[in-house]
């Protein structure tokens, strides 16, 4: 099955509105009274009458969505930062995860309260007993495809309710979502990222800057504005200039690249072209080229990093890939002779449609909570409560090297300055759990770009596996035994034909397998030199069903 469009960064070509406004008037105070939930009240799915979810999204967007004010013709210019040791920035966004969805039992952090409950998926239709949210089981590493985090979905699911703000209960009761929503992953899934938000930083008060899917996330967190287009299309009408970070740094003198881990036709008329200063098309790279770069001494100032396919971790892409992956890209920094100049951040585009306890300010137009991770010898080790959005990226850029703001939201952020502590003695270079030099991914018969999409019971499924470099190509140089491991849902057994092992031969091996039942199959794979890598291949799921 082909790759979805569906919150892929990987965008077909078109033309941006021609209105440059300002995504929504934003301040920086957090959300009160509906910031933290235990149990979740009962309230009113749909307004009276049967209002339809789509009438209701923009009845809410009336109330409580900020005028879109245009963008300043000038902003204030941020002053340079005092001397600092940081003179190289590298952002790596992953995909579609909340903060409770991956670390709502991170140690100090604003976690999932205990007793936490939500409307039943049920009661969409009649009253039933409310849900806890669930921990996902071995077999499960990330949910179905299926899970919706559209603008229309995101508003219902926050549930904004005048007088009290967004309640965050709605979420499981969204036809697309159901239980899925509230689907927890513990730090066993993701043992990379956990081991770095506890050796460094963790941002927990981060939330997307737009209530709205990849696209307009993306756009906003690299220009400091999504042009008032909140979907994952562009829209059809006269073009106008992203002016973004990279139009900003090149004008200053400053260096960067954006290193995307697909093969360079795959970018071919989507918009990462669009976001180019003129002459700079060759900025616009391979993943292959970040590890070259770092190798040959000549990464640039701000590096902006982005996974491939099977390794974003938006569902159903397995979470333990993206992980893995944030392992071979950290250990590449901390080995290299960059260590001691660079402040890494971890982020993630948006919730993708997760649940999330703290509730955003109405007044931010901010979407749900984000994870984010601070890595440098200099970040302040703990855990980081004031807010952010990953436009803070932007204001921390232009704080340290004197450049000015891109929009009034970008001029509203916290610039992540007090996250640092320049003058402490450095922290040392992590050694991460897991960094192969290779890892296997697990793809479907269209090749590198595809998934290998949602089966049923008993049907067969080819599965293509392929070693992969940290730059996410084949390496065709591996070759020898991979130990396969499955482990089936809860009450299943594994099938006798499933194999034990299959052989790599120039990097690559085929495997036809079926399950015998309904639910979440997860594969790993063991092979040479140390690669490993995993599949949670969805067998007839739904977004109710269960780990």
């Amino acid at each position: 099955m082909a790759r979805r469009e569906h919150d892929r960064k990987i965008t077909s070509t078109a033309t941006l509105p021609r209105n440059n406004r300002e995504t929504r008037a934003r301040n920086e105070t957090p959300g009160t009274g509906a910031d933290r939930i235990g149990q979740v009240k009962q309230s009113r799915l749909l307004t009276a009458g049967g209002l339809s979810l789509l009438a209701a999204a923009a009845a809410v967007s009336a109330v409580v969505a900020p005028s879109r004010a245009a963008t300043a013709p000038v902003v204030p210019v941020t002053a340079q930062a005092p001397a600092v040791p940081v003179t190289h920035v590298i952002e790596i966004m992953l995909e579609n995860h909340s903060f409770d969805n991956l670390f709502g039992k991170f140690p100090g952090a604003d976690g999932i309260p205990a007793g936490t409950s939500l409307l039943n998926p049920n009661a969409y239709f009649a009253s039933a007993p409310n849900v806890q949210p669930v921990w996902a089981t071995g077999n499960e590493g990330d949910v179905n495809g299926e899970i919706n985090n559209s603008t229309v979905a995101e508003q219902m699911a926050m549930d904004y309710q005048p007088g009290q703000g967004y309640l965050m209960d709605h979420y499981t009761v969204f036809p697309q979502d159901g239980m899925a929503a509230i689907t927890e992953f513990g730090p066993q899934f993701d043992p990379n990222e956990q081991y770095l938000a506890s050796a460094y930083e963790l941002a927990d008060h981060n939330f997307q800057p737009v209530i709205a899917p990849t696209q307009p996330n993306v756009m906003t967190a690299l220009n400091g504005t999504d042009h008032g287009w909140v979907y994952n299309n562009l829209q059809p009408s006269p073009s106008q200039p992203w002016n973004s970070i990279f139009d900003e740094l090149t004008a200053h003198g400053r260096s960067w690249k954006i290193y995307y881990a697909v093969p360079p036709s795959a970018l071919v008329g989507t918009i990462w072209p669009q976001l180019l200063p003129p002459g700079h098309a060759a900025d616009l790279t391979t993943a292959s080229a970040f590890f070259a770069d770092l190798a040959s001494g000549v990464l640039p100032d701000f590096s902006f990093v982005r996974p491939g396919a099977d390794y974003s971790t938006e569902p159903p892409e397995d979470i333990g890939q993206g992980d893995t992956w944030i392992g071979q890209l950290v250990n590449a920094v901390a080995h290299s002779k960059y260590w001691a100049s660079t402040a890494i951040f971890v982020t993630y585009d948006e919730s993708g449609g997760f649940w999330d306890h703290v509730a955003p300010a109405a007044s931010t137009g901010y979407g749900a909570r984000t994870p984010m991770i601070i890595i440098s010898p200099y970040a302040r080790h703990g855990v980081y409560h004031p807010q952010t959005t990953n436009v803070s990226i932007l204001s921390f850029m232009q704080k340290l090297w004197g450049l000015p703001a891109l929009t009034p939201l970008n001029v509203r952020q916290n610039d992540l300055f007090s996250a640092f502590n320049f003058s402490q003695a450095p922290l040392a270079a992590p050694s991460v759990p897991a960094a192969p030099s290779d890892t296997i991914g697990f793809h479907g018969s269209g090749g590198i770009l595809t998934d290998i999409g949602v089966t049923s019971p008993g049907r067969s499924v080819t599965i293509n596996l392929d070693a992969e470099t940290g730059g996410l190509v084949l390496d065709p140089t591996v070759t020898g035994a991979v130990a396969l491991r499955l482990a089936p849902p809860p009450g299943a057994a594994v099938p006798s034909s499933f194999p034990a092992s299959v052989t790599l031969s120039g990097g690559q091996a085929t495997i036809t397998v079926s399950f015998p039942s309904a639910g979440y199959w997860r594969i790993a794979a063991t092979g040479p030199a140390g690669s490993h890598g995993w599949v949670t291949v969805d067998v007839g799921v739904t977004p109710d069903t269960a780990p």
